[in-house]
């Protein structure tokens, strides 16, 4: 990919764990930075410079939904072909998140922060609830993800963790507040 548009800026991934919350995205938003929600997050992301979706059912089933001007990206070739989307060419196992900060490494980003990322359904399964037209977590599937994002290459990409609450602890915590300063 040759679009740098995000050389050396710090980029929000904001997934859909059920510990994100409306203040974590208003902070974002206040400072200004690009963000990638994943799946529904854009609702509480309304700023969001991109949304990123992986799998075709959850664009069958949500796309027609999106009110907002965002970027929508996909790594589905037939949602890419099927919904008018931006498609990402990655490798490998995925889940839409892991997805969401590939997409910010291979646009420049030297910094992502990630919120929602819980990889846990103990408090639930989503910050929405569960999906009522697509299939929800469970917990093997969370330990997939963990797994998954273990595997990650960051290629030099300072990578934190600022989900109020997660099991995903292959990489650094910090509290949003903390680095937004």
């Amino acid at each position: 990919m040759t679009d740098k548009r995000w050389t050396g800026c710090t980029v929000a991934c904001i997934a859909s764990g059920p510990s994100l919350a409306a203040e974590d995205c208003k902070a974002i938003g206040k400072a200004g930075m690009p963000a990638i929600a994943v799946n529904s997050s854009w609702r509480l992301a309304r700023f969001a410079s991109v949304i990123y979706a992986g799998d075709l059912c959850w664009w069958d089933a949500y796309g027609a939904e999106i009110d907002i001007s965002a970027e929508r990206w996909t790594c589905s070739q037939r949602a890419a072909h099927e919904h008018g989307l931006s498609l990402h060419r990655a490798a490998g196992g995925y889940n839409s998140g892991l997805r969401a900060i590939q997409l910010a490494i291979e646009l420049g980003a030297a910094r992502a922060l990630l919120l929602g990322y819980d990889c846990s359904i103990n408090s639930g399964t989503h910050w929405h609830g569960d999906h009522i037209k697509t299939k929800n977590p469970d917990e093997k599937l969370c330990l997939l993800w963990q797994r998954q994002f273990a595997q990650l290459n960051t290629l030099g990409i300072e990578i934190i963790n600022c989900s109020r609450e997660t099991a995903l602890t292959c990489f650094p915590r910090a509290r949003l507040e903390d680095v937004l300063c």
